[in-house]
C-alpha cells in the first residue's frame, strides 16, 4: 500500500494515444541505476504540460469550466508548507517543492497540476537550469538529485553529508553549486554527475547559493571596479559566467567559482543577483540593501525590520519581490527599492518568491498554497493551484485528460475547449479514487485511499488505509490497518490482530483465539 503522500496523478490511467491502443504511462521506477522516469519522458510531460495546452474552453465547457477563482478554504496546493518555487524558462510551467516530500508540476497561468513526484526525502530547494533540461532538487540528509527532461535516469550526486540547502545552476547549465549543513559548497559537473570541487565553508554552514553571470571581468577591487590583469578597466563587459559565486549564512559571501577563497563579504542573509549581473540585492533582519556587482559597493538600504526569506529580480532587472514568514510579500523597485506593492496577508510562512524569466508573473509561496501576480502591477491573479491530495473535502476539483495526461484543476478553472473531464468537481482529499460510483475512477460506496477523514478501500462500513481515527480495510465494523491511535491490525495499544495489550488474535493478555493468557478459543488459560 502507498504512503499517505502518494502520486495520486500517475495512480489514474492515460487514455490510450490512439483508438484501440494501450493506455501510456508515465511513472517514476527505482531500479538498479536509480530512479527512472518510464514511457513518457518528463520533458514530453512538460511539453505537454507548459507547451500543448489547448486555449482556454469558454464557460459552459465540460468539467465546469468557467474564470479561475482564488482557492476556497481547504483547498491547497501541498499537504505542508511549501520550501520551493522555480519556473522554467517559457514561463509555461511552474516546479514547487513541499515539505510533504513531494516536488509538483503547473500550468501557467492555468494552475492546473499535470504532475506530482514523490521524494525520498523532504526537498528544501528546486533549480531549473536556465536551458530547461534539468531540475535539481536538494533535500534533507544530504540527499541532492538531478532530473534530467529528457527521460534519462534521475542521478544521485553523493558528497554531502546533512541537509543541502541550496543549490545553482551556472547560467550555462554546465555546472550545479550546492551548499550543505555540513559546512561545505561543492561544484558537480551536469553532464556527468562528478563532484569537481568542494570548498569548506569555514566561516559556517551556508544557507543560499547563487552564480552570477558577471557583467564585466576581473576581480573587484577596493572600490568595486572589475580590473583586467593589467589594472585596466575591460573594453567591453565580458559575460564570465563561472568566475564568481555568492553564499549567504550570517552574512554574504563573494567568492572566487575556481578556488572558494572568499573576495568579499556584506551584511545580508536571503539574497538575490539581477539577470545581468550588474545588482545584488540582500535582506538581513533589519535592512533591504542593494549593492553594485560584483564590487559589492553599497548604493541603497531600507529599514523593514521583517523575517525575509527569499529575494527575486524580474527578468528584466526592474523589479523585486521579496517574501517573508512573518509579512506579507512585497513587490519593489530596482535598483532604487522603492515599494510599489504590498500583497495581502499570508496563509502561512512564505518560503519562496519566483519571478518567470518571461517578466510576466511573480510566484509566491504562502502557507501550502501558491500565489500568482501579474508583473509589473502586482495584481492577484484570480487562479488556485489545487492538488485534490492536500485539500479538504469541502474544496473540489475536476481532472480532465490533454495529450496524454491528466490535469488536476479547481472547479471553475480553466478547462481547454471540447475537453471531457474525468471527475467534475470532486471533493478534495480523494473521495472516491478507484471507486465505482463516485466522481472518478473505480469501487462502490467507498471514499478514498490513505486520507483522514475519509472513507475506505474495499470495505463496507470501514474507514481507510494507513491513518490515523479511521476504521479498517479488510474487516467491516472494525477499526483499522496499520495505523496508532485506533483500534486496529498490527499495531501496539489497540484491540485487534497481533498487537499485544489489546482484545485480538494473536496477542498475549487480551482476550482473542490464538492468545496465551486470554479468555479465547486456542489460548492457554
Amino acid at each position: 500500500m502507498k504512503t499517505r503522500f502518494e502520486d495520486r496523478i500517475s495512480g489514474l490511467l492515460p487514455p490510450p494515444d490512439a483508438a484501440g491502443g494501450t493506455p501510456g504511462v508515465s511513472t517514476v521506477e527505482h531500479s538498479r541505476d536509480g530512479w527512472k522516469l518510464t514511457r513518457r519522458s518528463l520533458m514530453g510531460l512538460l511539453a505537454a504540460g507548459a507547451f500543448g495546452r489547448p486555449s482556454r474552453a469558454p464557460r459552459g465547457a465540460a468539467c465546469s469550466s468557467g474564470a479561475a477563482a482564488i482557492c476556497s478554504p481547504g483547498a491547497f496546493a501541498h499537504e505542508i508548507l511549501l520550501d520551493s518555487l522555480s519556473f522554467f524558462p517559457d514561463g509555461k510551467t511552474l516546479v514547487s517543492a513541499g515539505k510533504d516530500s513531494h516536488v509538483k508540476f503547473w500550468t501557467v497561468p492555468e494552475g492546473a497540476l499535470f504532475r506530482s513526484i514523490a521524494t525520498d526525502a523532504v526537498p528544501s530547494q528546486v533549480a531549473v537550469s536556465p536551458d530547461g533540461n534539468f531540475i535539481a532538487v536538494a533535500m534533507d540528509g544530504g540527499h541532492l538529485e538531478l532530473w534530467p527532461a529528457d527521460g534519462g535516469t534521475i542521478r544521485g550526486l553523493v558528497g554531502h553529508t546533512d541537509n543541502v540547502n541550496g543549490v545553482a545552476f551556472t547560467p550555462d547549465s554546465s555546472r550545479l553549486v550546492s551548499v550543505s549543513l555540513d559546512r561545505t559548497t561543492k561544484v558537480w559537473s551536469v553532464a556527468d554527475a562528478k563532484l569537481l570541487i568542494s570548498f569548506a565553508d569555514t566561516a559556517g554552514a551556508m544557507a543560499q547559493v547563487a552564480v552570477p553571470r558577471s557583467a564585466q571581468g576581473g576581480v573587484p577591487d577596493a572600490q568595486g571596479r572589475a580590473q583586467s590583469a593589467q589594472g585596466r578597466p575591460p573594453i567591453s563587459p565580458l559575460p564570465l559566467p563561472s568566475r564568481f559565486l555568492v553564499t549567504s549564512g550570517s552574512q554574504l559571501y563573494l567568492r572566487s567559482f575556481s578556488t572558494g577563497r572568499t573576495l568579499r563579504t556584506a551584511a545580508g542573509q536571503a539574497f538575490a543577483i539581477s539577470p545581468d549581473g550588474q545588482f545584488l540585492a540582500a535582506h538581513d533582519p533589519l535592512r533591504l540593501y542593494m549593492y553594485a556587482f560584483p564590487g559589492m559597493a553599497p548604493l541603497v538600504s531600507v529599514v523593514e525590520k521583517r523575517n525575509a526569506t527569499s529575494l527575486s529580480f524580474s527578468a528584466d532587472g526592474k523589479l523585486l519581490a521579496i517574501a517573508y514568514t512573518d509579512a506579507p510579500a512585497r513587490l519593489y523597485s530596482a535598483p532604487d527599492l522603492t515599494l510599489k506593492h504590498e500583497m495581502e496577508a499570508n496563509e502561512g510562512p512564505c518560503l519562496s518568491a519566483a519571478m518567470d524569466p518571461q517578466n510576466s508573473y511573480l510566484a509566491v509561496a504562502s502557507g501550502k498554497s501558491i500565489r500568482l501576480y501579474l508583473l509589473p502591477s502586482g495584481s492577484r491573479v484570480q487562479v488556485c493551484f489545487m492538488d485534490i491530495a492536500a485539500s479538504s473535502p469541502a474544496s473540489t476539483c475536476a481532472q480532465y485528460f490533454a495529450g496524454g495526461l491528466v490535469y488536476t484543476i479547481a472547479c471553475g478553472g480553466p478547462i481547454p475547449a471540447g475537453i471531457a473531464c474525468t471527475c467534475d468537481c470532486v471533493p478534495g482529499n480523494c473521495p472516491c479514487v478507484f471507486d465505482t460510483g463516485c466522481s472518478c475512477v473505480s469501487d462502490s460506496g467507498c471514499g478514498c485511499v490513505n486520507d483522514t477523514g475519509c472513507s475506505c478501500d474495499s470495505d463496507t462500513g470501514c474507514s481507510c488505509v494507513g491513518d490515523v481515527g479511521c476504521s479498517c480495510v479488510g474487516d467491516v465494523g472494525c477499526s483499522c490497518d496499520g495505523d496508532y491511535g485506533c483500534g486496529c491490525v498490527d499495531d501496539t495499544g489497540c484491540g485487534c490482530d497481533s498487537d499485544y495489550g489489546c482484545g485480538c488474535d494473536g496477542d498475549y493478555g487480551c482476550g482473542c483465539d490464538g492468545d496465551s493468557g486470554c479468555g479465547c478459543d486456542g489460548d492457554g488459560g
